[in-house]
């Protein structure tokens, strides 16, 4: 079971291509507010700067990719020093364009920059993988994922012709960029700013990445510490306080989060009766099933289903 792919299909995780900054001036400045989920930037070409307070500013040049996990406010700018203007206020002096670009004028070296964010459903409060990553995730360009280098020129490439299906082609490329900027982070070492224990980092080790794959294919069967333990050839102490280290939490703690974060996703996608939903994901008593559900959803099950939240970035 690939556990990153289960998780985003889950939460119906995928990307939106918000727009495109252009400028040939230097001393040009965007400013980008908190947002409710990750945005992206892509440079496509020039060079320009990005400002995260408590950070020092960090140089982009064509082909990097820069993620900004937690939605954190952030600057654009031509040069370290230059002055940003929010954003709104730039699109209201210069108006997108049929392709999205917003337009800053001059007639000096180009600057292109691909803008985007996340949209996610049916998490209970941030979204498991973005959670996961730290604040500012920096892939250069001349990132060692060949995978990556590809569809980002794909990318880059889409975003400047004007042909059939561009703009559809580079929204659906936001998801596969996505994907391959976590695992080029997670194939590097996850290094840049530490972070807290989790999931996704625990994926590189051989065994504790070995039960997750086994929770997630079944996650209804009635693993105890000692059955996944024995699953990856581990002694039950030494699974229990390797898992706590890696993860974050137990492995019956992590399994009960599982398994309601699939209930939710069957509470929305099916009509199956919530007694039906709790024995699939492995509950024997509906009674346990929606307190445990309303532990981490704030509202029982039946509500939740009449009352599904609206997708988080949209």
């Amino acid at each position: 079971m690939d556990v990153l792919a289960d998780i985003m299909a889950a939460t119906r995780f995928t990307g939106v291509l918000l727009n495109q900054l252009r400028s040939g001036r230097p001393d040009w400045g965007c400013g980008i507010a908190p947002m409710p989920t990750a945005g992206f930037h892509l440079v496509a070409e020039g060079v320009c700067w990005l400002r995260v307070p408590g950070r020092a500013p960090l140089r982009l040049v064509p082909g990097d990719l820069v993620l900004l996990p937690h939605g954190d406010p952030h600057e654009l700018t031509g040069t370290p020093e230059a002055v940003a203007v929010a954003y709104p206020d730039l699109e209201a002096a210069h108006p997108p364009g049929r392709e999205g670009v917003v337009d800053l004028g001059g007639d000096g070296p180009v600057v292109r920059v691909v803008c985007g964010k996340f949209a996610h459903e049916g998490t209970a409060g941030r979204h498991p993988v973005l959670a996961a990553l730290p604040r500012v995730v920096h892939l250069p360009g001349m990132s060692a994922d060949p995978e990556l280098q590809a569809t980002v020129r794909l990318m880059m490439a889409e975003t400047t012709r004007r042909r059939p299906g561009a703009q559809a082609l580079a929204t659906r490329l936001t998801d596969v960029l996505f994907v391959q900027a976590v695992r080029a982070w997670l194939e590097r070492g996850a290094d840049g700013e530490p972070g807290e224990p989790s999931w996704l980092t625990a994926l590189r080790d051989p065994r504790i990445g070995t039960s997750l794959s086994l929770m997630h294919e079944e996650p209804q069967r009635a693993w105890t510490v000692e059955g996944l333990a024995r699953a990856v050839t581990m002694s039950r102490a030494a699974f229990a306080r390797r898992f706590k280290d890696l993860v974050g939490s137990t492995p019956l703690a992590y399994l009960a989060e599982l398994r309601v974060d699939l209930a939710a996703r069957l509470l929305r996608d099916t009509d199956s009766p919530v007694g039906d939903i709790a024995r699939s994901v492995g509950y024997a008593s509906e009674f346990a099933f929606s307190r445990a559900f309303s532990r981490r959803h704030g509202l029982p099950p039946g509500r939740y289903r009449r009352h599904v939240p609206a997708p988080v970035g949209t």
